[in-house]
């Protein structure tokens, strides 16, 4: 069984066609729905994946879908949303160490709470300093492209 946190940079390419990466992500999708994946992220997530579906120019109707479609997979227990609750202090101490908007701060602290290896595409947390914080944790960050190496 592969356990990791992910984050909404992912999850986005499951509904919107033509992105880099988009066949990985289906697959990784796969994965997941098949139990061969196990992954957890933030909560908040099935929001970030409405709010880039909207930047998007996505219609309404589209967005309902995938917030739905996200919804079912975690009250199935494909897709485990880890609380803010659980996660507010270490995500305070990230975005003020490595300056950090609140949703990546979030991404990572499911990671490194959980202590899984974090599958992103988002610019933001391939930074050094994330980089070193991750290796000093014994984790890694695991973009797309490099996902058949982990499947």
């Amino acid at each position: 069984m592969i356990n990791l946190a992910l984050d909404s940079s992912v999850l986005v390419k499951w509904f919107k066609a033509g992105e880099e990466f988009e066949r990985e992500a289906l697959r990784l999708r796969e994965g997941i729905l098949s139990s061969a994946v196990e992954v957890q992220t933030c909560e908040l997530v099935l929001l970030e994946v409405c709010r880039g579906l909207v930047k998007a120019g996505y219609p309404v109707h589209k967005i309902d879908e995938a917030y739905l479609a996200l919804k079912e997979m975690s009250e199935f227990g494909f897709l485990t949303l880890v609380p803010v609750s659980a996660l507010k202090d270490k995500a305070k101490e990230l975005l003020v160490k490595l300056n950090l908007y609140v949703a990546d701060a979030m991404s990572l602290a499911v990671a490194v709470t959980g202590h899984l290896n974090l599958l992103t595409e988002d610019k933001h947390l391939f930074k050094q300093e994330v980089k070193d914080l991750f290796h000093e944790e014994g984790l890694k960050i695991i973009r797309l492209k490099d996902i058949s190496s982990v499947l």
